[in-house]
């Protein structure tokens, strides 16, 4: 059995590593009740930011749960997911979904940013240099 961590190596912690993803998302994925951001990064493992502002989610226990389920599904999935730097942010009407649904999503999420970063991985190696 293989355990994964959540140690701080892998979380976006700063305002300048969130400010780089959203400068410069190379990759954005709609769900539902998630949006996804993402841009290739320098680090050896792939980091995390998760953003659940006070004007989509209202209470405090289901930002939490929010937050606290993201981050589970990235820890069980990082292993599948190239070097990026992603930040995660709820859609209005996420508190009513149940926390199977959002793991669901979030499943499918990491999946199709993966696809997209394999994507543009090789559409950069495959483009001829000037």
């Amino acid at each position: 059995m293989t355990f994964y961590n959540f140690s701080t190596d892998i979380r976006l912690r700063c305002a300048a590593d969130y400010k780089c993803v959203f400068d410069g998302a190379l990759f954005k994925v709609h769900q539902p009740h998630f949006l996804l951001l993402a841009t290739v990064t320098k680090q050896p493992a792939s980091r995390l930011g998760i953003i659940v502002a006070k004007k989509k989610v209202r209470r405090a226990h289901e930002r939490n749960r929010i937050k606290r389920i993201a981050r589970e599904s990235f820890r069980l999935n990082q292993h599948e997911i190239d070097l990026l730097d992603i930040v995660v942010m709820p859609k209005v009407g996420i508190e009513v979904v149940s926390n199977e649904q959002l793991h669901e999503q979030l499943r499918f999420a990491w999946k199709k940013l993966q696809r997209l970063a394999k994507k543009h991985q090789n559409n950069a190696t495959t483009l001829p240099s000037k």
